[in-house]
């Protein structure tokens, strides 16, 4: 989350102090110019037109991705950042209502152990086919509906471009008076987007779904659990808290997550909720 943060942080000193780097949908510094893969992908397709200056960022993007995995999702998007401290709030005052609501009421019979994991563990395998292929699906249309229209169309509802944009219409309020619908619209679209789409980075964002694409190849910083150290490995316990912590519900173990190991972000969060410290990053 320091990570984001920092970066949001210098795209706005950036646009204070007039320097025209932009945001992370489209920046650049002097002759170097780089567009987010799929907005660039959307424009290609739009205006039928290569754009050989922008082809160059997106081969050095998409082989970043391949070499590092999507470290996008994990450590520079702010959408993760705008969930912790937006979203998830919402969610907890709504667990929190709907617990003392339900404190007094009739009690839901509770299944056993090992009846609940056989009953998850059915689901899996149908839930992961559709969930890896949601993406994907999401991405087609996407792409589909720029080269239909003639210009990005989602670029218009991107949480990503959103967020700057609510960002940049806050610096025009503070330094230039300029208050506009923007700061209503754009953080409205945002929330309704993270809130009722729970899944969105997980399983809809058609940048991440780009991404998951190239991270396919990607051999580098994987986690690997030791066995020797894993609690269900050494003591034949159920821990699942790396699984539980990863928000694209990655199984390192078997595999029978919802989420394969290409949309691991690298986000760490499951080594660091491993109460054996069993998961590393190897670089190879």
């Amino acid at each position: 989350m320091t990570t984001m943060a920092v970066i949001v942080i210098t795209i706005v000193i950036g646009a204070v102090k007039n320097a025209g780097t932009g945001s992370l949908s489209a920046f650049g510094v002097d002759n170097i110019s780089m567009i987010c893969p799929l907005g660039y992908l959307e424009t290609a397709l739009a205006g039928r037109d290569v754009m050989p200056r922008l082809l160059i960022p997106f081969f050095v993007i998409a082989g970043l991705t391949v070499l590092l995995g999507r470290v996008f999702c994990g450590w520079i998007c702010p959408i993760p950042l705008v969930r912790k401290l937006l979203v998830n709030k919402i969610d907890e005052v709504k667990k929190t209502t709907t617990n003392s609501s339900s404190h007094d009421g009739p009690t839901q019979p509770v299944l056993k152990e090992d009846e609940a994991v056989k009953t998850a563990c059915s689901q899996e395998n149908s839930d992961a086919k559709k969930n890896s292929s949601s993406g994907l699906i999401v991405l087609g249309v996407t792409l589909g509906s720029s080269a239909i229209c003639g210009f990005p169309v989602f670029c218009l509802i991107c949480p990503i471009g959103l967020v700057f944009a609510t960002l940049f219409a806050l610096i025009r309020l503070v330094h230039f008076n300029e208050p506009t619908m923007d700061l209503i619209v754009f953080p409205a679209i945002v929330v309704i987007e993270l809130v009722l789409l729970k899944e969105w980075c997980s399983k809809l964002c058609p940048v991440g779904a780009l991404l998951s694409f190239f991270s396919r190849f990607n051999r580098s910083l994987v986690p690997t659990v030791d066995r020797s150290l894993c609690l269900e490995e050494s003591q034949d316990t159920r821990c699942q808290r790396c699984r539980s912590a990863c928000c694209f519900d990655v199984d390192l173990k078997d595999g029978r997550g919802t989420g394969g190991i290409s949309d691991c972000t690298k986000c760490r969060e499951c080594a660091d909720n491993c109460p054996v410290q069993a998961i590393r990053f190897p670089w190879r």
